[in-house]
């Protein structure tokens, strides 16, 4: 099977082509991952001063501690990293890592949490 990804095919269409869903599947199956559990849910950090970082919790039915987390904001906010860890069974904590030098408010937004196990 050819691992390497196909280039040639557009990513940024709304159906992923069957060539990058190969290619994604073998990267999946690749890193060992056994499951994935994900959940789209709305955020609202509140003013984050600069250089700290504020936390959110989300119930993820199945997570546990140790699994990969990835974290998707609807959109990006200048100056701040959203970050998460599964801090308890079913329990992700989302960061807001604020970088900039002064306060920052995200907007309330939607988030894509995504916990890997293997």
């Amino acid at each position: 099977m050819n691992n390497r990804p196909p280039l040639s095919e557009p990513l940024n269409t709304p159906v992923i082509s069957p060539g990058w869903a190969n290619w994604f599947t073998q990267v999946f199956l690749g890193l060992d991952w056994k499951k994935g559990y994900n959940v789209t849910v709305t955020l609202d950090f509140g003013a984050t001063a600069a250089q700290t970082q504020s936390a959110l919790t989300v119930t993820v039915t199945g997570a546990r501690l140790g699994d990969a987390v990835q974290v998707a904001p609807t959109t990006d906010v200048s100056g701040v990293i959203f970050t998460g860890t599964v801090t308890a069974a079913n329990t992700v904590t989302v960061y807001a890592k604020n970088f900039s030098v002064g306060s920052v408010n995200p907007a309330s937004q939607s988030f894509r949490i995504i916990v890997l196990q293997n």
